[in-house]
């Protein structure tokens, strides 16, 4: 009876555990189908922001790259923003599906304002110290202030890959 009574327990808190899922969205992201296997399209036309990355098609072992990452108001109005001093999580992952690199950021907030048909671009520095392919993307995550009250946003980029060898 106690083994029984143990082993339902036991099954019941797996469940719960599994029907948890994180609110972290750049977790959201790494556990998503990528955007080329499932063949769903990166934005929704009906949002007012689009967001694209920028990424060398290859680079050298430990080189410094530049990623580029923008955010765009596609329409006209003005919109008062809110995020991270930086608006977004850049994931690289190799070609086994590891996360190689971790990054911390710093937990405050920033105001500004975002005109409308303008763009916030954002520049990134990183570089990869083993040879190989690598999954470059990122998650914009910001609140938009709308009717008095800011509404959490997040956007995910297209995913780009990128050679990294002896040589750039």
């Amino acid at each position: 009876m106690k083994k029984s009574a143990l082993g339902l327990a036991a099954a019941l808190g797996l469940l719960l555990l599994a029907g948890c899922s994180s609110f972290d969205p750049v977790d959201q992201a790494l556990t998503r189908l990528r955007p080329a296997e499932n063949g769903a399209a990166s934005q929704q036309t009906d949002r007012p922001f689009t967001v694209e990355l920028s990424v060398p098609k290859r680079a050298g072992l430990d080189e410094t790259f530049t990623l580029i990452a923008s955010l765009h108001n596609l329409s006209k109005q003005r919109f008062e923003l809110q995020s991270k001093p930086r608006m977004f999580h850049y994931l690289i992952v190799d070609s086994a599906g590891n996360r190689v690199n971790t990054i911390t950021e710093v937990d405050s907030a920033v105001a500004r304002s975002m005109g409308g048909e303008t763009d916030i671009n954002e520049f990134f520095e990183t570089r990869i110290d083993r040879i190989g392919t690598y999954e470059i993307y990122a998650v914009a995550e910001f609140s938009v202030k709308e009717d008095g009250v800011y509404k959490d946003l997040t956007y995910e980029t297209e995913h780009h890959r990128i050679e990294i060898g002896p040589y750039s």
